[in-house]
């Protein structure tokens, strides 16, 4: 009976290795199927590793495939990026014009403010002085004078002058003059004047016949005191309206006799006049005004007119 003692030798030896087989697992099958013959010195692609299960709070990001191609195949370079474009050349900025950019509202200038007017309220023919270290210049033009004269003020209410009266060469008269003011407001100004001087005719009065005496209604030697009030504004450059009321006292140092019959003349002779002048300066400036007068002369001498009207213009200026 050797059969059955052979059967459980081969049982006894075979024993042994069942329990080891059995506690060995199998390898587990890749998911993923072997490609390595689809492409030349490509490596075998290697299972994937397996991941712990995401909870509901994380999320994990889907793998990226991977690009197969011939730009994997071993040796290829990796593209070169294409270089930046040039930088646009800036537009040069526009020229100044002044004028404001087209996405812009156009401004409105500004103009500065003008300065204050500085005031002009000193001349030469109204009631109110120069004042002390003052000093102005005035030239008038009409009928029958032309005159020209400079006063200076050597107290604050009292002015000094010297000037010449001529009518036209037939008589040229230098004359001086003296301005003292008496009242003086804000507008209103009110100053005792007295001007004279001496005469000097071109033709000697036996030869004159309605001439340079006629016309001036002067002699030899005149004097004329009187009053001078004006008024001015309140404005810098307001005009100076002037009245200026004075008597004339005409010495005659040489009369002539026209009536043979009246006898041996005196050896001098006094005549009267009234001399009124209206007028107005107007400032042009802060020491600069224009000035015009109209008056005329009532006369006491009968071989003189008995009113002899005058008009006059002229400018007038403070220097200093």
């Amino acid at each position: 009976m050797r059969l059955p003692g052979l059967l459980s030798l081969t049982v006894l030896a075979l024993s042994p290795a069942v329990p080891a087989r059995a506690q060995t697992p199998p390898p587990p099958r890749s998911a993923v199927p072997d490609e390595s013959w689809s492409g030349p010195g490509k490596a075998a692609a290697e299972p994937p590793a397996t991941r712990p299960q995401a909870t509901p709070a994380e999320e994990v990001p889907a793998p990226t495939p991977e690009v197969e191609g011939w730009e994997s195949f071993p040796g290829t370079s990796a593209p070169v990026p294409a270089p930046p474009p040039p930088p646009l050349p800036e537009a040069p900025p526009p020229p100044s014009s002044g004028a404001p950019p087209l996405d812009e509202p156009p401004r409105r200038r500004v103009r500065a403010p003008r300065p204050p007017l500085a005031p002009n309220r000193y001349g030469l023919y109204g009631g109110r002085s120069l004042g002390s270290g003052h000093m102005g210049v005035g030239m008038e033009l009409g009928f029958p004078f032309v005159s020209a004269r400079g006063v200076y003020g050597v107290l604050e209410r009292l002015d000094l002058g010297l000037g010449v009266d001529t009518v036209y060469g037939l008589m040229t008269e230098l004359r001086a003059s003296a301005r003292l003011t008496l009242l003086e407001s804000d507008n209103v100004s009110l100053a005792f004047g007295v001007d004279g001087g001496h005469a000097f005719f071109l033709r000697p009065p036996d030869t004159e016949d309605k001439g340079a005496r006629y016309l001036s209604g002067r002699r030899d030697w005149n004097v004329a005191p009187g009053l001078v009030m004006s008024f001015q504004g309140d404005g810098p450059r307001a005009w100076r309206p002037y009245l200026d009321v004075r008597a004339l006292m005409a010495f005659d140092m040489d009369p002539v006799q026209k009536d043979p019959l009246s006898g041996v003349p005196p050896a001098w002779k006094l005549d009267a006049a009234v001399l009124v002048r209206m007028g107005a300066e107007f400032p042009v400036g802060e020491k600069t005004s224009y000035a015009v007068s109209l008056g005329g002369d009532f006369r006491s001498r009968s071989t003189d007119a008995e009113f002899m009207p005058t008009l006059s213009v002229g400018v007038v200026s403070t220097l200093f």
